[in-house]
């Protein structure tokens, strides 16, 4: 498990992206978890969890939230929780335009502190999360 990495699903991991974005209702709760999960390692390894909001990963911010726990990875699901509270509702709009358009709102700088603190706290578990997630992927998925 020590040398594998999610590259090594890659040829299964673009049909399940065309999959999601044909149906996203019609993926199951496995391949749901693989999809948010995988989408957030990379969108936060591309720019840190602020990513998450910039880009369509929080379009299901809420189902990410409920994969995460259901990994067993509460504490980051509670990271992403309490940037949730930055937005109005303390919940992030499920269209992006309408997230950016709040993030564009936010002072400059403002909370760059706990983004920043919030970032190495996910960075810390993020290899975990990904053995993990290959462990999903190999025992939860048939990828024949």
């Amino acid at each position: 498990m020590k040398n594998k990495s999610l590259l090594g699903f890659q040829a299964h991991w673009e049909s399940l992206v065309d999959k999601a974005f044909a149906d996203y209702g019609s993926l199951t709760r496995d391949e749901r978890v693989w999809i948010n999960v995988q989408s957030l390692l990379d969108q936060v390894n591309n720019g840190g969890l602020i990513s998450h909001y910039y880009n369509s990963g929080a379009d299901y911010n809420q189902e990410t939230i409920e994969d995460l726990q259901w990994l067993g990875f509460v504490e980051l699901a509670t990271l992403l929780m309490r940037i949730n509270r930055l937005f109005p509702s303390g919940q992030p709009s499920t269209d992006i335009k309408e997230r950016n358009e709040v993030i564009d709102t936010w002072p400059v700088g403002k909370y760059d502190d706990l983004l920043e603190e919030l970032d190495e706290q996910f960075y810390q578990k993020g290899p975990e999360l990904e053995s993990t997630l290959i462990q999903h992927i190999e025992t939860k998925l048939s990828l024949m």
